[in-house]
């Protein structure tokens, strides 16, 4: 029955693609291509020597043959279906944290503030080590994430370990709904900018960000910051519903191509704006994509926000879920998009592919030229290019050791137990002290690290040995490895490292409005932003008003 099930599915599938290919293919070559994948699958599963878990063949088999394709048409299983379904309603029912493997162990590495963990007290650093009395590994953590969630109101209990204390902690949390702020925060800059970060484009972003406004209207808001770094997207209707916050019914803000005539859509904003005039920064960096790319495109194209930060992510393609048989799904692209001047953002083109696999990026030299409203040049092919470009500094090779091998975590946890919330954020700086301290828990930790250059020399030496000429330059690599030992490097990555302990510390110990109300008051692009906004001459001219 398992079997019969699974080439059911496969059937499915099979005939899902063929609707969309319908104008095209042919009937007979498509039925017999099913029908040797049908023999092959029965011969297989029942003559194979050993057993074949034909869920997981079938599993395997659509996702190589999806993988032809573009990385945003997916196949989901039941549970991968609602994991898809808590993103776009930022809803699902659990405890309230996020877990990770870490060490072998099963970590806590975010509690949502006011959720049941963090009433229960549990912590970001606690390890899990049982619920209701089964004894929790790294090796059964996929089970765990699915058994963490469940119906709202039954309960679990749990047994973790604090660390860095002899503390264990016993406690029975109940399950409860989650839901995730589209906004996670919104407040004044100063006496006159306010502020919105838009996280995700769920069902509820549009009445999140309204809210937000009216708040900040109430408050004295003149201009506004509105912030989409990081942001991956979301549902296209939020994100023209919220560009319909600021600009004016019956306007244009994208528009989809897809091969079957009746998903050729143009999607304009349907009522009157609350705000036509105030003016307005976006933020964008490389992990803004889709529907923050739709806003920050029209936003650009119709001169109505300078847009300040990287440039975007580059997806320009349209998904739409599908429901199969099961419980599950697949997430097929079905269009491209085109912001209001006519340009199409995509930047891999996944519909042409090399030989081997590899996608080609547009070069620069054949993006096309468009304009805006005011008839400023703008480009396709490439994300949003911003109207200021603002490169933000990018993780040096040591800090990233530092991130994946969990030191900046784990000291962050021994920080925070240490300080035990006696921390002021109004006037917080992780201090020399603090960083001579880190040095010393990275020698307990017996934290090594190579530079680049240190890999470099020690080939120089092998072929120096090699060719008999190490003795001569014995000395002049003993000096370059001395300037590039770890130690150094600590050194001068100091304050990008000492930033990320800062974020890590603040994470553990404050409510996420507390986080942004620090982050806020020391990001140099929000600052950047100020100054624009404060400088009306130079925002007009930069939107050619």
């Amino acid at each position: 029955m398992k079997n019969l099930n699974s080439l059911k599915l496969f059937i499915i599938l099979i005939f899902s693609f063929i609707l969309l290919n319908s104008f095209k293919k042919d009937y007979f070559e498509v039925s017999k291509q099913i029908d040797i994948f049908t023999s092959l699958f029965k011969e297989l599963n029942i003559y194979y020597v050993d057993d074949t878990a034909p869920d997981k063949l079938m599993k395997e088999a659509i996702n190589s043959m999806l993988k032809t394709l573009d990385p945003y048409t997916v196949f989901m299983t039941e549970e991968e279906s609602e994991t898809f379904k808590s993103q776009t309603t930022g809803e699902y029912a659990g405890i309230g944290v996020t877990i990770e493997k870490i060490d072998n162990k099963v970590v806590i590495v975010n509690t949502f503030k006011g959720f049941s963990a963090d009433k229960a007290g549990l912590k970001v650093g606690d390890e899990i080590i049982e619920i209701d009395n089964r004894i929790i590994t790294s090796s059964n953590y996929d089970s765990i994430v699915s058994f963490l969630k469940g119906n709202i109101g039954s309960t679990l209990h749990i047994k973790a370990k604090r660390p860095y204390t002899n503390k264990t902690i016993n406690v029975e949390i109940y399950r409860e709904k989650i839901s995730m702020k589209a906004v996670p925060y919104a407040g004044m800059l100063d006496n006159e900018i306010g502020y919105i970060s838009l996280s995700l484009f769920s069902r509820k972003a549009t009445k999140e960000v309204m809210q937000s406004y009216y708040m900040l209207k109430d408050k004295g808001m003149k201009s506004l910051v509105f912030d989409l770094r990081g942001n991956p997207g979301g549902i296209l209707s939020q994100a023209v519903s919220i560009s319909n916050i600021f600009i004016p019914e019956g306007t244009t803000i994208v528009e989809t191509k897809a091969r079957i005539a009746n998903w050729n859509r143009s999607y304009s904003t349907k009522h009157q704006a609350k705000d036509t005039k105030i003016p307005i920064v976006i933020l964008t960096n490389y992990r803004s994509a889709s529907a923050s790319e739709i806003v920050a495109g029209a936003f650009q194209d119709l001169d109505r926000a300078v847009i300040i930060g990287e440039r975007t992510f580059g997806k320009g393609l349209v998904q739409q879920p599908r429901s199969l048989n099961y419980g599950t799904q697949i997430k097929i692209t079905v269009a491209k998009y085109y912001t209001p001047s006519g340009r199409c953002i995509q930047a891999k083109d996944y519909f042409h592919k090399n030989k081997d696999g590899t996608v080609n990026i547009l070069a620069d030299s054949l993006r096309n030229k468009f304009t805006t409203k005011s008839g400023r040049i703008v480009f396709d092919g490439a994300g949003i290019e911003p109207d200021i470009i603002i490169k933000s500094e990018h993780l040096s090779k040591i800090s990233k050791e530092l991130i994946v091998n969990n030191h900046i975590f784990d000291y962050s946890i021994k920080y925070c137990n240490k300080t035990k919330g006696k921390i002021n954020l109004d006037n917080y700086k992780f201090t020399d002290k603090d960083f001579h301290e880190f040095e010393n828990f990275l020698v307990d930790k017996g934290f090594e690290y190579k530079s680049e250059l240190q890999i470099k020399l020690d080939e120089i030496n092998k072929l120096a040995i090699k060719e008999k000429i190490h003795l001569e330059i014995k000395d002049e690599i003993e000096v370059i490895k001395v300037a590039s030992n770890k130690n150094e490097y600590l050194k001068k990555n100091k304050d990008q490292i000492s930033n990320l302990l800062t974020l890590n510390i603040i994470n553990n110990d404050f409510n996420e409005v507390e986080q942004y109300k620090y982050i806020t008051k020391n990001d140099a692009l929000i600052d950047s932003a100020i100054a624009i906004l404060q400088n009306k001459k130079q925002y007009n001219s930069i939107l050619n008003k």
